[in-house]
């Protein structure tokens, strides 16, 4: 699929086009990518996209939903910008080598603080 959407341009035309690393896209067509591109890959791929090929043939694609099911049901984008914001998270939290559990545990003590702090102010 993502040649597909690729087109006609090279490798570096694409993601220069889509604000992606065109070794990324170099890596995920060779299938040498372990997981899945993110949402925020995902949607700028998608923006760019040639020969007709839909967020939602990306998103099935990536595995994370099944178009032979539903092939004219709608993708809902309204969570697209909050699912960018825990992806940008989640992004920081593996750039400074942080694991999902220290991650958890700092959002939970943090959640508690600011309760706490906000309880204080009412």
């Amino acid at each position: 699929m993502l040649i597909l959407a690729k087109g006609s341009r090279s490798i570096n035309k694409f993601g220069n086009d889509a604000g992606v690393d065109p070794g990324y896209i170099s890596r995920l067509l060779r299938g040498l990518v372990k997981n899945a591109p993110g949402a925020i890959i995902i949607k700028k791929l998608a923006d760019v996209a040639w020969n007709g090929v839909s967020i939602q043939d990306l998103l099935g694609a990536a595995g994370y939903i099944n178009p032979s099911e539903n092939p004219d049901d709608q993708v809902d984008l309204r969570g697209w910008e909050q699912l960018q914001q825990w992806q940008r998270v989640i992004e920081e939290a593996d750039r400074y080598n942080i694991s999902p559990e220290d991650a958890l545990d700092f959002i939970t003590s943090l959640g508690k603080s600011m309760a706490r702090m906000r309880k204080g102010d009412s």
